[in-house]
């Protein structure tokens, strides 16, 4: 997908990936909806989902480097024969690092919780706040096994080597569908955030036996002083600014939404869930095979291949994402309910969750062009940029959120984040037509602007079997699903006549690429 000599294994990972994030997402949501039926939007989830902010914050500070600034230096030490025999002191100094601090961070944040929830949370009662610290408690050890995690990914990744990575959402969901379930029988929440930590756990060691493979877990060599872990100091600093900021940005909403009415926390979470489906079956796994190959390019400093694959990238994500973002607000009413709407959650819960959908659904595309252009910063061992521009983001996401909150409630806090994620691509763009040469944005928005046409005649033709629809769907949680399918084969077929009217050069790509991932599936199964 880089370049000709690396697009059929491009396709390859790539179809990897999405199909088990097929498979992921659909235990995602079943794990989404087996807690809003359980649980609903109500003040004992609002409780736990800002409990899992914290550890997710903590272990946002340090964990997530592996994935970023490891990757690089991992790929450089496998490409470049001369450091080859470097690599396990690098690999087995950065998992003792990072454990070590993130060991550090989780006993702090243990002593912390009650202040933590009350800095997350100021809107929360006594008990509703008392609830919240216990459930920290319980949920701090994910800080070290979340890291744990990111460093065999990381690891694994820098290999090419996707599935085990891919994979790992599989017995998670499955783990926490059981929790819920168990802990809604108990009567108790806190039974969830005990099946959190070990469906945590449980991402590590499905990666066990790849790591296993690669010959990762032999040869144990500790090295304090190797000048790649110095390295790797050095630039993880403006990367754990940039990952602070972003989640600062989750902070002030969870603030913010726990002084409007009760359920505003649960409904902006299971809006962003909603959005996590096109993220991790479409964007992520293009995002995920190419970063290690960006890595790859940047080592070998190939330029032209590395500028090439990053404007096709950006160009497949807009092509694929852009109708998604137009479905998600047109139909959001009928996702909504086709996806929570049983059980606990009621209609006022479907009614605030779809408001809040309706505004995140605009920072989809422009979300995901930050990931990938992040990367490829981080590709170069440029970790400066993307941290001053996530700082920039965060400072007018905080300020886009005290200006909207106020008239338009929990939905102006998902349209501030919005905002700041298409104000943090262009701040992007812009850096990267200065760092290496590359025009991507005018490039990208040259064609985007026609799958964006393209896409709002598929809303209008979407918009009005919805709108006649209007909850009245019958046949239940089938009846909608069968509905939802059959507008979504209509608006996809729609869309791809659309494109091909309007000259849309990136749909031969994708088509291209669905072609090359079926021919390789039907030759495995084969040869199997």
């Amino acid at each position: 997908m880089i370049v000709l000599d690396t697009a059929a294994r491009a396709a390859q990972a790539t179809a990897v990936v999405m199909a088990a994030g097929v498979l992921s997402k659909l235990l995602g949501f079943a794990r989404e909806a087996t807690l809003a039926s359980s649980f609903g939007a109500s003040a004992a989830t609002d409780a736990y989902l800002v409990a899992m902010v914290i550890p997710a914050i903590l272990f946002g500070l340090v964990g997530n480097v592996i994935t970023t600034v490891g990757i690089p230096l991992f790929s450089e030490h496998l490409h470049r024969p001369e450091k080859r025999h470097e690599l396990a002191a690098l690999v087995w100094g950065s998992f003792c690092a990072i454990c070590g601090l993130l060991s550090v961070i989780a006993l702090l944040g243990l002593a912390a919780s009650p202040w933590l929830v009350r800095l997350l949370a100021p809107g929360f009662a006594p008990d509703q706040a008392e609830l919240a610290a216990r459930l920290v408690r319980i949920l701090m050890p994910m800080v070290v096994i979340m890291g744990m995690v990111g460093w065999a990914q990381g690891i694994l990744n820098a290999h090419h080597h996707f599935t085990s990575p891919a994979l790992m959402g599989v017995p998670y969901n499955l783990l926490m569908i059981g929790g819920i379930s168990w802990a809604a029988a108990a009567g108790s929440i806190a039974g969830v955030a005990w099946a959190t930590v070990l469906a945590t756990a449980s991402q590590f060691l499905i990666q066990v036996p790849a790591l296993m493979k690669h010959g990762v877990l032999q040869g144990f060599r500790l090295s304090p002083g190797h000048p790649a872990l110095k390295k790797m100091l050095v630039l993880s600093g403006p990367v754990l600014i940039g990952l602070g900021a972003n989640q600062l940005n989750l902070i002030v909403d969870r603030m913010l939404a726990s002084t409007l009415e009760e359920g505003s926390i649960s409904a902006l979470n299971y809006a962003q869930r909603i959005l996590s489906l096109p993220q991790g079956l479409l964007a992520l796994p293009v995002i995920t095979v190419l970063y290690p190959i960006f890595a790859q390019r940047a080592t070998v400093e190939d330029m032209e291949g590395f500028r090439f694959g990053l404007v096709r990238g950006l160009n497949a994500l807009a092509l694929v994402l852009i109708p998604v973002t137009v479905a998600t607000a047109v139909l959001r009413e009928e996702v909504v309910r086709f996806v929570f709407q049983r059980g606990a959650f009621d209609d006022r819960d479907a009614a605030m969750t779809a408001a809040a959908l309706l505004w995140y659904a605009p920072g989809l595309l422009f979300l995901m062009w930050r990931e990938l252009l992040n990367r490829a910063f981080y590709s170069l061992q440029d970790t400066f940029t993307p941290m001053w521009t996530g700082l920039a983001a965060v400072a007018a996401n905080v300020a886009l959120n005290l200006l909207l909150v106020r008239p338009m409630g929990l939905a102006g806090l998902a349209l501030a984040s919005s905002l700041s994620a298409a104000l943090a691509c262009v701040l992007l763009f812009s850096a990267l037509r200065r760092r290496a040469g590359c025009a991507a944005g005018s490039l990208v928005l040259a064609a985007a602007w026609r799958m964006l046409l393209a896409a709002s005649l598929t809303g209008a033709l979407l918009w009005w079997p919805g709108a006649a629809a209007a909850g009245s769907v019958p046949g239940g949680f089938l009846g909608q699903g069968l509905f939802l399918t059959a507008l979504g084969a209509a608006g996809g077929a729609a869309y791809l006549l659309c494109c091909r009217l309007l000259g849309v050069g990136e749909l031969d790509l994708i088509l291209a690429l669905a072609r090359e991932t079926l021919r390789r599936t039907v030759s495995l199964g084969r040869r199997r």
